[in-house]
């Protein structure tokens, strides 16, 4: 048949986005729009091609034989068109996966599970790139990154795209090992000593500010702003400075003795670190086993840090 001419990538994107979550309630909040809004978008799509696509059971929402069929190939068009996108950019396809990557898990988690798809997957190149979650969410968003890894960007941020939990983060309180506040109080060290706080725009900054006013601390003023370790680690060694930071950035060098953290005594200073995609993967490709690799090592980690 005829491709409707009113058919848009967004119902393509809608569908999908159905297809992964289960139900549109679901869907809805992962894309940020209401469930009325992205019923109204399912409903044209089905209308534009004279398909039923799902059966409506109460809250649940199943695909008929006709949305299976539609599924393998929206799938289909989304990987093709995406890999035109990445064609006529310059950028290489075939064995190359192209990883985004935050602070939280660029020191130790993520180079263990790229390495052991290097080793076993001898002809993949995997690129990465580093910076703040805003950049990488509009990277991904345009087909420059496959994946990233890291924390679950905000629900404003994730329409259209799926996130995939890997493991709980904790966000710690570091300094020097030898800082006079290592045996105090949180209280008391962070009465006391200068704060290098996460930049403004990182997504645990939000978290550490509602820490520090549950002390009566709103009001600190930090010395400093950075998620980066090689400028924290500097300036902790030579200062009384405390850091707020997730515990994945530093996890080698509280290990190693180079730093100790401080107690913070809160169930809350935490956040799901994970995978986030926009697309699924073509089966046994390097961004499919590298997404069940880092799969594999959240559990192993997980194991680890409960033991």
């Amino acid at each position: 048949m005829t491709i409707p001419s009113s058919l848009k990538l967004r119902h393509l994107e809608a569908f999908l986005d159905v297809v992964r979550h289960g139900n549109i309630s679901a869907a809805a909040r992962a894309r940020n729009v209401s469930q009325p809004a992205l019923s109204k978008t399912i409903s044209d799509l089905e209308t534009l091609i004279s398909v039923r696509l799902f059966d409506r059971a109460g809250r649940r929402t199943a695909l008929t034989a006709a949305g299976e069929t539609f599924k393998s190939s929206a799938l289909a068009a989304m990987r093709n068109l995406e890999a035109a996108v990445s064609g006529v950019s310059g950028e290489a396809a075939g064995g190359q996966v192209k990883v985004g990557v935050l602070p939280t898990v660029a020191g130790g988690f993520f180079p263990a599970a790229a390495l052991e798809l290097s080793q076993g997957y001898t002809d993949a190149l995997i690129t990465t790139v580093t910076g703040p979650n805003s950049s990488l969410i509009k990277m991904l968003r345009s087909g420059k990154i496959d994946l990233m890894v890291g924390r679950m960007p905000m629900a404003r941020d994730m329409p259209g795209l799926a996130f995939e939990f890997l493991y709980e983060e904790p966000i710690v309180l570091v300094c020097r090992p030898d800082h006079p506040a290592r045996e105090w109080s949180v209280r008391k060290a962070l009465e006391t000593y200068p704060l290098i706080l996460p930049n403004s725009g990182a997504i645990i900054r939000q978290n550490v500010n509602q820490y520090l006013s549950t002390l009566g601390l709103a009001e600190a003023e930090p010395k400093f702003e950075t998620v980066a370790l090689p400028v924290a680690l500097t300036l902790l060694e030579q200062s009384d400075l405390l850091w707020f930071i997730s515990r994945g950035v530093v996890e080698r060098e509280l290990r190693a003795g180079l730093l100790t953290s401080i107690e913070l005594n809160s169930d809350y200073m935490t956040g799901a670190i994970g995978l986030t995609r926009k697309f699924t993967f073509d089966a046994d490709s390097p961004a499919d086993r590298l997404a069940r690799l880092l799969h594999q090592h959240a559990q192993r980690l997980t194991v680890t840090r409960q033991s």
